[in-house]
């Protein structure tokens, strides 16, 4: 079964997704932050990580280095409410194991494909 870790500071939001994956029938684990999710991933080991980009405590580029450092590589998923520019697209892409972009508010099907499309 696929392992599936939200990462969001809106605890109603992490809840909502948290619903919507296990009604898809993955196993999920929610972590409210950087630290939160730093601290759980390795012994939780997700497959796929939904990451928010606009969170308190650590930036993006902060969690995705100190996530070097874990044993753990899951391919993440960021969902913004930031709209960036193709340019500034790429450059996350870049970051580390972004291997999807995806705005909120989403669209179910447009989200749902995008983390099916990580199964293994």
């Amino acid at each position: 079964m696929t392992r599936i870790m939200i990462v969001d500071d809106e605890k109603d939001f992490r809840e909502m997704v948290d619903l919507m994956m296990q009604k898809e029938g993955f196993e999920t684990e929610m972590a409210e932050g950087g630290p939160d999710f730093l601290g759980k991933v390795d012994s939780y080991n997700p497959d796929i990580v939904t990451l928010d980009v606009m969170m308190p405590g650590l930036t993006t580029l902060e969690i995705l280095e100190k996530l070097k450092e874990k044993k753990s590589n899951p391919k993440i998923i960021v969902l913004t409410v930031i709209r960036f520019p193709d340019d500034e697209k790429k450059k996350i892409f870049e970051m580390g194991n972004i291997v999807d972009y995806v705005t909120k508010p989403f669209d179910f099907d447009e989200f749902m494909g995008a983390v099916k499309k990580l199964q293994h």
